[in-house]
Parts: structure tokens; C-alpha cells; sequence
């Protein structure tokens, strides 16, 4: 009889402890699995921007390092991110052209500061690995005049638009690329130039980023 207890209570405390174990394991690796609510860190990396529209065949991308700061919150209970930035851009173009048989090229900077806003959906696809398609809007805030350069071009700062794109998350590692879309018309109808007909020139800007986030691991 007390050899059956013992028996019983060996295999009830092996079962305990085995159902703990599990627990522990699957909680562990769920841990992996699931990201953080929250994300925060640095980011930098490359931008291509230029102009597009009426009379812009001539003008071609302007590469241009960028930096800022990023961070992003869960909202919902499935893995569903609101994201903001603040970031230092230089949103401008160049014209490449011929003048008396010689090849020319003209830079229009302009040096921005832009928040953009987006919605993410973090999607796992292995341990500490996240990819994250996003939408949503920017604002912009030009500190470079370009109309003093650019008599065609509007003389309100302020741009807006819309960004798209993909990033990837490993553990405080991020990475994205995507699209930013200018919705704003720059052409000035009162400018120098063709001021009796309607033209629309609206910006576009690549982006390919890296980060390191100092809040969040995934």
C-alpha cells in the first residue's frame, strides 16, 4: 500500500513538474513570437527624391542621407501599430539639361523636417523576426526657401502626402523601404512662368532605412 503511494505520488509530482516545464517552454517561446507594445529608437538612412508631373522629364532623383527618430504603439489587441517619426530630410530635385553643348545639372534642396504617421501590422515569421507593411500620412515643413530659387514653385512650407511601404524587425535591429507621395500641387499660378495655365508638380521621395531600437527587442 505505501509502495502504491509512493508510486502515485512520484507520477503526480513528475506530472506536475512536466506540465510546468511545458508551461515555462511554450511561454518562452510565445515570447518570441509575440512583439513588444512598444518600439523606440534611432533611425538613418537614404533617400532619392524628385519631382514629378507637367514639364519635369528633366529632373532626376537627388540622393540624400537622412536621420531621425522613430517609435511605434500597439492599439489593439491583435498585433495592429500606430507609428510616428520625426525625421531630417532634404526633399529637393536636380535638372540635368544641355546649355551651348554642354552638359549641366541643377540642385534644388529642400531641407525638411517631416513627421510621418502610419498604421502597422507586425506579421511573425520566425522567433524575434517581424515584417511590417504600412500606410498612412506625412506632414512636412520645408526650412529651405525654394521659391527664392525656383520662381514656379509655391511659397506655402508645409507638404503633405502619403507613405507606403515594408519594414522587418529582429530583435532592437529594424529596417524598412517604401514610397512617399506628395499630394500637394507646388506649382505657383502667380509665378514667374507660365502663370495663365494650370500645371501640377507634386514630390516623390524613396526611402531605405535602418534602425536600432533602444526600447522594444521585437
Amino acid at each position: 500500500m505505501k509502495n502504491s503511494f509512493k508510486i502515485m505520488l512520484a507520477v503526480a509530482m513528475l506530472f506536475t513538474a512536466t506540465l510546468s516545464a511545458n508551461a515555462q517552454l511554450r511561454k518562452k517561446v510565445n515570447s518570441t513570437r509575440t512583439p513588444d507594445r512598444f518600439h523606440m529608437g534611432l533611425r538613418a538612412g537614404l533617400t532619392a527624391s524628385t519631382i514629378t508631373g507637367d514639364y519635369t522629364e528633366d529632373a532626376k532623383a537627388l540622393l540624400f542621407p537622412y536621420g531621425g527618430l522613430g517609435l511605434d504603439f500597439q492599439v489593439a489587441p491583435i498585433p495592429l501599430f500606430v507609428g510616428i517619426g520625426l525625421n531630417y530630410m532634404n526633399m529637393g530635385y536636380k535638372v540635368e539639361y544641355n546649355y551651348n553643348h554642354k552638359d549641366e545639372t541643377k540642385t534644388w534642396d529642400a531641407h525638411s523636417i517631416q513627421m510621418p504617421i502610419t498604421v502597422k501590422y507586425h506579421i511573425n515569421l520566425a522567433p524575434n523576426l517581424f515584417l511590417q507593411p504600412f500606410l498612412g500620412p506625412w506632414f512636412a515643413y520645408n526650412l529651405t526657401d525654394i521659391d527664392e530659387e525656383n520662381k514656379d514653385w509655391n511659397d506655402d512650407r508645409f507638404d503633405y502626402g502619403l507613405r507606403f511601404g515594408c519594414g522587418l524587425n529582429y530583435g532592437r535591429l529594424y529596417f524598412d523601404c517604401g514610397y512617399d507621395l506628395g499630394l500637394k500641387n507646388w506649382y505657383d499660378r502667380d509665378g514667374r512662368y507660365n502663370n495663365d495655365k494650370d500645371y501640377t508638380i507634386n514630390r516623390g521621395l524613396l526611402f531605405v532605412t535602418f534602425g536600432f531600437n533602444w526600447a522594444g527587442e521585437r
